[in-house]
């Protein structure tokens, strides 16, 4: 469940990192050793931290695993912000190893540093004029950096039929943001409706990049996971205000928590048929558009053989991590019938348990059925539920607000204050509409 294998493995500190990246090749007991130095150097931000980085990278050893551990060590060096190491970095988009993922690791970290050089500027820029495979991480360093001077290459790429739509998404982003051209938001919408998910993913980076608060309506029914929803919502809406023209702050977030599948704008798909043991098994399948069209279909049989069924793969589905979003969200709508499964609770402890992390999708739904159904046990742990040690991820803290939100007044608005001092400003809000009430 980590998402990282290192964060497996025992930590080494400061001065085991710098003493194993010093070494020569030829010193090095397991070629992944250098990776594992620079992963936990990151934890460690301070002058000899990027010292040693910035020696790390100028070798040149040909082995994979040391070329995995320099575009590492080029991250972190970006994520340290390390203005010094721009032109050391900018070295790398020559490309004389024909190393692309270098490169692309080059290009990222010179827009997350905020290279403002223009010669380093013209050279990612002529990467858009060669053969190279991740234009689009290009176009959007450039639309970041908001760099204008190719603004008709990009135009270019976005209707030139060669284009992946990966690339034609960020030019369309770049042609908003960078050239006002408003009327290509409409093309963003549109690729939130394209049949290959990564391709809905990356149109919620182009939304985010492109600056625009009016594409949330729309985003907020895509068929995708509510993970980039949120990241978006959280991206676009900077400020502290709940209304921006006609859009409400607060339903939106709400929307995406709660996550309603009949109001979802799935895609139409072929093959679908109509029997309740597939539909029950495209539960388990990675696209969530085939997920929320499913539920949409299971919600026309009868509510008892649904959950049933959902019963007898419950076992199967608790060790996927996304079918059990889905398992617990057809549950919420069995409870809205009043069917009531006796094992719920139990399902809802063991989602709730440290044996998950706490940004898990599911862990927001879990809160919801338990303020539902064990209103005692709720409020037994809405000191844990505002706590941002025991609860870090923001939705699961604003979920327990909406839970609150339905509760009798005196006791939504004492325990609203547990939360008024966040550090998250959606839970701010939320918390001071619940205690004002």
């Amino acid at each position: 469940m980590q998402s990282n294998p290192f964060n497996n493995l025992p930590r080494i500190n400061k001065i085991e990192a710098i003493n194993i990246l010093k070494k020569p090749i030829s010193e090095v007991k397991l070629s992944a050793d250098y990776y594992k130095a620079v992963f936990h150097l990151a934890n460690f931000p301070c002058d000899e931290s990027e010292k040693v980085l910035l020696d790390f990278i100028k070798y040149d050893y040909e082995k994979l695993e040391y070329k995995i551990a320099k575009r590492k060590a080029i991250e972190v060096l970006a994520i340290f912000d390390c203005k010094k190491a721009i032109p050391i970095i900018a070295d790398f988009l020559q490309n004389d190893n024909n190393d692309d993922y270098l490169t692309e690791t080059a290009i990222w970290s010179l827009g997350k540093l905020k290279c403002n050089d223009v010669d380093i500027i013209d050279k990612i820029c002529l990467i858009l004029y060669k053969k190279f495979n991740n234009k689009r991480l290009v176009i959007q360093t450039l639309t970041n950096l908001g760099v204008r001077k190719e603004i008709d290459k990009m135009r270019s790429l976005s209707l030139d039929k060669q284009s992946s739509n990966g690339v034609k998404g960020a030019s369309f982003a770049a042609l908003i943001k960078l050239a006002g051209e408003e009327d290509k938001l409409s093309e963003l919408k549109n690729f939130l409706r394209l049949p290959n998910q990564n391709d809905r993913h990356c149109a919620v980076q182009d939304i985010i990049n492109a600056g625009h608060l009016s594409v949330l309506p729309v985003l907020i029914k895509a068929p995708i996971s509510p993970s980039f929803k949120l990241q978006a919502i959280d991206s676009l809406w900077i400020n502290e205000l709940v209304l921006w023209e006609n859009i409400n702050l607060l339903d939106c977030i709400e929307s995406v928590i709660i996550d309603d599948p009949i109001k979802i704008d799935t895609l139409e798909l072929d093959n679908f048929n109509n029997d309740l043991s597939f539909f029950i098994e495209q539960l388990f399948h990675t696209d969530f558009n085939r997920c929320y069209q499913s539920i949409k279909e299971l919600l026309k049989f009868p509510s008892d053989k649904v959950l049933y069924y959902l019963n007898n793969n419950w076992d199967r589905a608790k060790s996927d991590y996304g079918a059990i979003y889905f398992f617990i969200a057809i549950y919420k709508l069995l409870l809205d019938q009043q069917l009531y499964d006796k094992l719920i609770l139990e399902k809802v402890d063991f989602l709730l348990s440290d044996n998950w992390p706490n940004y898990m999708k599911f862990k927001s739904s879990a809160i919801q059925i338990l303020g539902c159904l064990n209103e005692n046990k709720f409020y037994n742990n809405i000191n844990d539920f505002s706590d941002e040690r025991r609860t870090p991820y923001w939705k699961n803290r604003y979920t327990a607000l909406l839970v609150l939100q339905n509760k009798q007044i005196h006791l939504k608005n004492d325990f609203a204050k547990l939360f008024i001092n966040d550090s998250h400003r959606f839970v701010r809000l939320k918390a001071k509409e619940i205690s004002s009430c």
